[in-house]
């Protein structure tokens, strides 16, 4: 399995190696160029990820229809295999964006919000190995997060990266207070379609 890779550009500043000081330099000695002394940005090309689509059969045909028709739209557009919640709360109302090469997924109840980011965009780094996950997610290598009472799992699955938030409507509910409620929504996550799969009797 491949480790995560950079969803986002990554700044790795590398300090500017400065000679030694000479202390008995005279005054009138020209200084060294501040320049010199500037961090180095590196930054790496996007690269676009083979995708592994699904068979048409593995469509949750029932979370498809539960959607609202534009957020089922946009799933079907997607360059990406689309997963979303299972649960009928998180798709009553949910927001859908369908990108050219990502696509994202938003909803709410009144104690939680979620949300899905799907992506097919990778950055490399050389010399740098693709992070390797310690957690397990949707039976793959998994990143897992905590930041400001926001849980986060990145992994990766059907060729893309997937990276789940799941955060509290109060910073001190039960339910956020470990990544329990995190993986347990990230096991029930459905796949409901894109580009890459056509539904018998689906209509565009």
């Amino acid at each position: 399995m491949r480790g995560i890779p950079t969803a986002v550009v990554v700044l790795l500043s590398l300090s500017a190696a400065l000679a030694a000081c000479d202390q008995a330099v005279p005054p009138s000695e020209a200084p060294l160029d501040p320049a010199a002394a500037q961090p180095l940005i590196i930054t790496a090309a996007p690269v676009i990820a083979d995708v592994t689509w699904p068979p048409a059969a593995s469509v949750d045909r029932s979370a498809l229809a539960a959607l609202p028709r534009t957020a089922a739209r946009a799933a079907r557009r997607s360059q990406v295999p689309v997963l979303v919640p299972s649960r009928r709360e998180l798709l009553a109302a949910p927001v859908l964006v369908a990108k050219e090469h990502w696509t994202s997924f938003w909803a709410k109840t009144e104690s939680i919000s979620v949300s899905l980011t799907m992506t097919r965009l990778e950055r490399r780094y050389p010399g740098i190995p693709p992070f390797q996950g310690t957690h397990t997610v949707r039976e793959a290598p998994a990143l897992i997060t905590a930041n400001e009472g926001i849980w986060t799992a990145t992994w990766i699955e059907n060729g893309v990266t997937y990276a789940l938030d799941v955060e509290c409507a109060s910073p001190e509910a039960p339910a956020c207070a470990s990544d329990a409620l995190l993986r347990e929504l990230a096991s029930e996550l459905v796949y409901v379609g894109g580009v890459g799969v056509k539904i018998p009797g689906d209509r565009p």
